[in-house]
């Protein structure tokens, strides 16, 4: 459907709505309304709700990419407003027989004016645990940083008008940070904390570090957004290139799911119970500060690789690899994923589906072409020995084929099956493919092609 005649639909339920004879007894579900720029009231029913979805998905699908990039949902709330302000005008009057199509014209430049007031350079702040390469100084890698808590207070500040007038409390607010500082060196204390601090110690109290991006050209929601997904990217990176599967449980933003510290186990035998007994789970660290300052000098080569794919995440219009970009980190994320999964056969699963994104599809032939690739090996040679050798054809097969689809398809349902060998397989394997495709992506001068990471040349 076209624009125009979309939006006179809408106009139409509108001018139903507003006139003298409508009920809303006669209506379903409920009602709502917006207040107009004049102070008049517009109320939308269930099927103008439904036409202003249509007339938003016209106009959001023909953006232009230049524009600032803004969610649906978000796009949905400012059209809906600017066609309130405009019906509440009566500048829809007669808009479909304008030829020159003023009001549709207004429409679009008026939504656009507003998201473009707006929008703005944001810089956000993540609460997250990590590995520590932040402690002695702020952790740079690429776009992101990773600071310690302690840095982050000295590195920020509220606006002046904010400290002299929040809760009243000017003294307080003026000195946040010392008193922010105190109270997070004694958090059992009940003492109250005055002002500002308060409400910044409830943000970070859990966490020890935040990670840090700019994100320009998006508006605020859409924003916070790709942020997330390049701080958690940022963060699986590093857990990904040390290597240990349990960083991938320690290295965490704080809104993730995550894993109980200590679980404990309950259990009766002949009608008594034994004594509680209790594990640590993988969120208690398990690297020093010496072991993660060795693993980060040793990654001097990767780093900047991995930056080199988040600069293609933040800023995409500016980079020769967007789409690749997203891809390698969208193919990390299903690693990570399946890092943190506590069942073998769905940890598989996840791993193998990485390596299926990473190929850009393919099914096991395009896997298997990569991963070869890749790791600069014949697809026929034994990568596994003992008493039943694989190929490295065969792994793949394994873990695509015998592994993935057949957990994903329903062939395979029985939880009680052992998978924990596939599962260090395809963690071996996936990792590989990952670090090695980054390596190579950042020398790479083709095209920016979904397929590429399958025969993309070493040096090139």
């Amino acid at each position: 459907m076209k624009l125009k005649d979309s939006l006179k639909e809408l106009v139409d339920e509108l001018d139903r709505i507003h006139s003298m004879d409508f009920n809303w007894s006669k209506e379903f579900g409920m009602p709502d309304f917006v207040t107009a720029s004049n102070g008049f009231q517009r109320h939308f029913t269930k099927r103008a709700r439904e036409l202003l979805r249509s007339t938003v998905n016209i106009l959001h699908s023909n953006r232009s990419s230049d524009l600032i990039k803004i969610e649906i949902e978000s796009y949905e709330k400012i059209v809906r407003q600017v066609i309130a302000d405009m019906h509440a005008d009566n500048a829809f009057n007669n808009f479909y027989d304008d030829e020159n199509k003023t009001a549709i014209k207004k429409l679009k430049t008026e939504t656009e004016s507003r998201i473009e007031s707006g929008a703005n350079v944001y810089t956000h702040y993540f609460p997250a645990w990590t590995a520590g390469m932040e402690r002695q100084s702020p952790f740079h890698i690429g776009p992101v940083s990773f600071i310690s808590r302690n840095d982050w207070i000295d590195l920020v500040d509220f606006p002046e008008q904010g400290k002299k007038r929040y809760l009243n409390e000017p003294e307080a607010n003026y000195k946040w940070k010392e008193v922010l500082k105190d109270a997070l060196a004694k958090p059992h204390e009940r003492t109250p904390i005055p002002g500002l601090a308060a409400t910044v110690y409830s943000a970070v109290e859990k966490c020890p570090s935040l990670i840090k991006v700019t994100i320009s050209g998006y508006e605020k929601d859409f924003s916070r957004k790709l942020a997330r997904i390049v701080c958690k990217t940022a963060l699986d990176s590093m857990s990904l290139c040390i290597g240990s599967k349990a960083l991938f449980h320690q290295q965490v933003l704080q809104e993730e799911r995550l894993l109980p510290v200590g679980t404990f186990s309950i259990v009766e035998t002949d009608g008594f119970l034994w004594l509680p007994g209790q594990s640590l789970s993988d969120r208690i660290p398990s690297l020093s500060g010496d072991m993660i300052d060795k693993a980060i000098s040793d990654l001097r080569s990767v780093i900047p690789a991995i930056a080199f794919i988040l600069e293609g995440i933040v800023a995409p219009d500016k980079h020769r690899f967007p789409k690749l970009s997203n891809r390698w980190a969208t193919a990390l994320d299903w690693f990570g994923e399946g890092c943190r999964e506590s069942g073998d056969s769905i940890a598989v699963a996840k791993l193998g589906t990485s390596l299926d994104v990473l190929s850009a599809g393919g099914k096991y032939a395009g896997i298997a072409i990569m991963v070869s690739n890749l790791l600069d090996m014949e697809g026929d040679r034994e990568v596994i020995g003992g008493e039943n050798p694989l190929t490295l054809n065969k792994v793949i097969k394994e873990i695509y084929d015998d592994g993935r689809s057949k957990i994903l398809h329903g062939t395979y349902f029985n939880r009680l099956e052992a998978m924990k060998i596939e599962r260090e397989r395809a963690f071996f394997f996936a990792r590989i493919a990952l670090i090695e495709s980054a390596v190579r992506l950042m020398n790479y001068g083709g095209a920016d092609n979904d397929d590429v990471f399958r025969t993309i040349a070493k040096g090139s």
